[in-house]
């Protein structure tokens, strides 16, 4: 039987032997669940969301799909703070409708406050733009740190980040783990293979974020969305 998830691990595992993969395990084992679409799903640690009556859920990258916010506000009632600088993904949620425990801002993450350049991907037909691509279409965004929106929302802790940022997650991800605020887990998709980003910049990252406090429970089949979780939390 076709198995799609089976086809995209043994091209990852193609793509390693030529050097531009990787073929990184998670390290502990735990209760998890996949919320959202196959698109726009991402893997949750379920017992860390246990003991919280009201988990709060940061969502950078919206795009056209917001699959994994809608579900994951249901699933736990979750308060979800969903962010997307650019045109077409807000003119599509508000086309779109969203859940009444989520909130939207027109507002991209980065390693500084104030406003970036965002083209739109070539080839691409759902309107994902990154500041990585050099295009048509560029458009001019509000950016913020992660400590700037973590105070603009007056948070005191963030049980998951989730981040699907076309590249920037390489930028951000210092900034993110220098906060004195960490999330209890982190959802990352990383975008080795794209916008001249090499495979090694991704394990760079990978290992950054445990030496930052953080365990890898889930990588997907294709190698670029990871699930982390934080070691000894005390949120």
């Amino acid at each position: 039987m076709y198995n799609p998830d089976w086809l995209r691990y043994l091209k990852r595992v193609v793509r390693t032997g030529l050097g531009t993969d990787h073929l990184l395990k998670p390290e502990v084992r735990l209760a998890t669940r996949r919320v959202g679409s196959y698109y726009g799903g991402w893997v949750i640690a379920v017992d860390a969301l246990k003991n919280r009556e009201k988990p709060v859920v940061l969502s950078f990258g919206l795009g056209d799909d917001i699959s994994f916010d809608e579900e994951i506000s249901q699933y736990c009632k979750a308060t979800v703070y969903g962010f997307d600088p650019t045109p077409t993904s807000v003119g599509w949620i508000a086309t779109h409708g969203k859940p009444p425990n989520m909130q939207v801002f027109p507002v991209g993450i980065a390693s500084f406050d104030g406003q970036q350049k965002f083209s739109s991907l070539e080839g691409d037909n759902r309107g994902n733009f990154s500041i990585k691509q050099i295009g048509s279409g560029a458009v001019i965004c509000q950016v913020m740190r992660y400590d700037s929106i973590l105070a603009m929302l007056n948070l005191s802790y963030v049980d998951i980040l989730k981040l699907d940022v076309e590249g920037t997650e390489y930028d951000v991800i210092p900034d993110i783990l220098n906060s004195p605020i960490l999330p209890i887990q982190f959802l990352i998709e990383f975008h080795h293979r794209l916008h001249d980003i090499h495979v090694s910049q991704t394990r760079e990252a990978v290992e950054a974020i445990r030496r930052g406090g953080f365990s890898l429970f889930s990588v997907s089949p294709g190698g670029q969305e990871f699930s982390f979780i934080r070691r000894q939390r005390s949120a």
